[in-house]
């Protein structure tokens, strides 16, 4: 019994070092691979560099984990990921492996850790990005990253590349991003939007395009091939009322960022919750960073954990609050002002975005 479970470990032992050896070679056959991370914008950012570099005429592969993961081969046909348990950043082996089968030049990988430790190990033992992107610095995960921006952007800086370059849109954090780059022999780069470039997500994809020799005149061009991921927000009309998706922008500075350029809130508007229960920090932040200074009718929970969710929500300070079952009751009779969805895109909101999809390319 015990020369066998000896030799199992020899065998386990053997297996490591024959993976680690495999993973350096692949690596080694690609020009650039960039390890994306960041709060806000991660999946977006991947498909505008895949876009602005194919445009280029680079072979790319990427792998995105945004509302559906999935990959974008050198072909530039998507393709989800198949999962055989839950996510787990050892999955990343896999996928480099396969870009190297297919050739590509450029590999772009989008960060799938959070605890910070995970971060730094994804980095440093797996993809080791030479050209990589912190997107910006806002609240979440905090139960995982830290509970201040300044401990967020500590736990973000692990994905810094040593002797390589990062690309960062967070004009507060660059300074702090910079000094770290310094340490490690790398240089940082403010990603400033600015034409042809519309906003902080496709500033750093011009950034990263012209450090490997894409032409401005070009970027616009090379960005007719961009899929936007599953979810992105958009406006919907659901019971002839105006209906903005805005489920996917997770962080609550985001999200306030987004309703105030689609016009915001006024006195008549629903907010729809959508709760996770593996996410009560969100709704915690929500009521904190979120909620205060924003005029609405009334706030409807839906999703997992409804009633745990408006308590956070009432405890944070936030009015006229109430737990919603069935989606259609979201939007009730005699209201006519606008619905606005925040918080997560996953679960049944899933397949309400999906079903709301489905009838917009039937009309």
């Amino acid at each position: 019994m015990l020369i066998f479970a000896l030799a199992l470990a020899a065998g386990y032992i053997l297996y490591l070092v024959w993976e680690k050896w495999a993973n350096d070679r692949y690596l080694a056959g690609f020009r650039h691979v960039i390890h994306v991370n960041g709060i806000r914008g991660k999946t977006g950012v991947c498909r505008l560099i895949d876009a602005t570099l194919r445009g280029a005429g680079y072979k790319v592969f990427t792998k995105t984990t945004g509302s559906t993961p999935l990959i974008i081969d050198t072909a530039g046909q998507e393709r989800a990921l198949r999962r055989w348990g839950p996510p787990n950043i050892h999955e990343q082996l896999r996928v480099i492996r396969q870009a190297h089968r297919e050739g590509a030049e450029i590999l772009i990988l989008e960060c799938m850790a959070v605890a910070p430790e995970l971060q730094k190990a994804a980095q440093e033992r797996i993809v080791r990005g030479d050209m990589n992107v912190i997107t910006n610095v806002r609240y979440d995960h905090v139960y995982a990253m830290g509970g201040t921006l300044d401990e967020i952007a500590e736990s973000l800086a692990g994905t810094i590349p040593k002797n390589g370059v990062l690309f960062t849109a967070d004009e507060a954090y660059f300074d702090f991003f910079s000094r770290r780059c310094q340490a490690l022999g790398s240089q940082a780069v403010l990603c400033r939007t600015e034409a042809p470039a519309r906003d902080e997500n496709e500033a750093i994809a011009l950034a990263v395009g012209l450090r490997l020799g894409a032409k401005a005149e070009d970027f616009r061009q090379s960005l007719e091939g961009y899929q936007e991921d599953f979810g992105a927000n958009k406006r919907y009309t659901v019971h002839g009322r105006p209906f903005l998706n805005l489920f996917s922008a997770n962080d609550p500075q985001s999200t306030r960022l987004l309703l105030d350029r689609y016009g915001g809130s006024d006195g008549d508007t629903t907010i729809v919750y959508n709760n996770r229960m593996d996410r009560p920090d969100r709704v915690e932040l929500f009521a904190k960073y979120f909620f205060p200074g924003l005029a609405y009718r009334r706030v409807a929970v839906i999703g997992e954990s409804r009633a745990l969710a408006c308590r956070l929500l009432r405890k944070g300070g936030v009015i006229n609050v109430e737990a919603v079952s069935r989606w259609d009751d979201v939007f009730r009779p005699g209201e006519t002002g606008p619905v606005v969805g925040v918080g997560n895109i996953k679960g049944e909101v899933y397949d309400i975005l999906q079903r709301l999809e489905e009838e917009k390319r039937d009309e």
